[in-house]
């Protein structure tokens, strides 16, 4: 999920009764914890929806990169709504959106029309995902890492829940009707919202971060930095390993060990971990880069013992220390791109973000042609070779100084 860093004097103060407040923070976790199961839901069905709509070959991989399509459509239109709309309508729209097209999703006779919905679902999970962290940090200016931390890791929570959930839906429904159950959640959490909205309507909700205006020489001159684009190309490698370890590892334990089960069960203990690196790792003294550059190396090292050993258990163990090694990826990347660009971290999250969302739309297609084309094995292998990639791009950027530094 995308983190917004902010200092704390760049938010102006939230003027309002403690129970408004409550109410909102409420309402923002409980709808962080369900967007976790949307999230997961393209990896988890994988199996169910190739097999519904006869997919071989690269378009295999269309669910995921489909989903990341409209995520990236959500985060360039973003920036337009800034200081124009209320956030917290901003944030029941996008889970409404999600609502329709989940439903539109289970009930699509057609590939294309449930591929129209997925990319519609993606702008929903885009607009959702920023409003949730701004939000929190709007009402808890002066406390906003306690905060935004809760909501990380609730998320994580639901992202280790939801494959467990949703496998033992489909023990008694359709992979449709999993996606009816997601979006009679995902409801509910709206329902969360509205109220808390209603209750916060002498809010204003609207507060944004004292940031310069950004103009075109200001963003040539970020793209002219050769750290810059070194932490961004390492941020996309850090993509692909996530990307690539969690949304083909399901269709992996299929094809190889033939039981899709623990494929769910691979992305249940991955994300436990990972959820447990994302609140250790802030409190290791060791530099953000030194850090994804070891994770790198050690995520490489971890998927190549677990396609090479051809055991099932060996993969799940494998998995579970990958969630420890690349689980802090995302907010150790977003906080080593905006070193020394305090005033312009709209500038630098949205760059960062949108490389991570072309990697997030490339890696799929790619694993799920190479599986089709070569073999299974080598499709996984992907996240090997960006993980390789994250030490080379790491590696360079800790040789050149960040903006902050002399």
């Amino acid at each position: 999920m995308p983190v917004f860093l902010c200092q704390r004097s760049d938010f102006m103060e939230t003027r309002t009764n403690p129970p408004a407040v409550k109410g909102v923070t409420a309402a923002i976790l409980v709808t962080a914890f369900l967007y976790a199961f949307v999230n997961s839901i393209s990896s988890v069905l994988l199996n169910e929806v190739v097999a519904a709509f006869s997919l071989t070959g690269a378009a295999q991989g269309l669910l995921s990169s489909m989903l990341s399509v409209g995520y990236m459509l959500a985060l360039l239109v973003n920036p337009l709504f800034q200081g124009r709309t209320e956030k917290l309508f901003m944030l029941l729209l996008s889970g409404l959106l999600q609502v329709a097209m989940l439903l539109l999703s289970g009930s699509a006779s057609s590939f294309a029309v449930f591929l129209t919905a997925i990319v519609l679902l993606g702008v929903g999970c885009g607009w959702l995902d920023g409003y949730i962290n701004s939000c929190m940090i709007d009402f808890h200016p002066h406390d906003s890492p306690k905060y935004l931390s809760l909501l990380h890791g609730l998320f994580g929570v639901g992202s280790l829940l939801a494959p467990l959930l949703m496998q033992a839906l489909l023990l008694g429904i359709s992979w449709r009707g999993v996606f009816f159950v997601i979006a009679a959640m995902t409801a509910g959490a709206m329902l969360c919202v509205a109220l808390a909205r209603r209750g916060a309507k002498g809010l204003d909700s609207r507060q944004q971060a004292r940031e310069e205006r950004l103009s075109l020489q200001q963003f040539g001159g970020y793209l002219r930095k050769k750290r810059n684009l070194l932490l961004l190309a390492c941020g996309a490698m850090c993509a692909m390993v996530q990307t690539g370890l969690t949304c083909w590892i399901v269709r992996y334990m299929l094809l190889v060990h033939n039981n899709d089960a623990l494929g769910a069960t691979c992305l249940t203990v991955y994300w436990v971990a990972a959820t447990v690196n994302r609140f250790l790792a802030p409190h290791l003294r060791v530099r953000p880069l030194l850090l994804i550059l070891g994770g790198g190396a050690l995520s490489a090292g971890l998927l190549a013992l677990g396609i090479l050993s051809g055991s099932a258990a060996v993969m799940c163990l494998c998995f579970g220390l990958l969630g420890l090694v690349t689980g802090h990826f995302m907010p150790m990347m977003v906080a080593e791109c905006a070193r020394g660009y305090q005033g312009s971290t709209t500038l630098t999250t949205s760059m960062y973000m949108f490389v991570t969302g072309i990697a997030r739309v490339v890696v799929p297609i790619l694993m799920a042609d190479l599986s089709d084309a070569v073999s299974i094995q080598v499709g996984m292998s992907v996240p090997i070779f960006a993980g390789l990639l994250v030490i080379l791009f790491a590696a360079g950027a800790l040789r050149l100084p960040a903006p902050d530094e002399p």
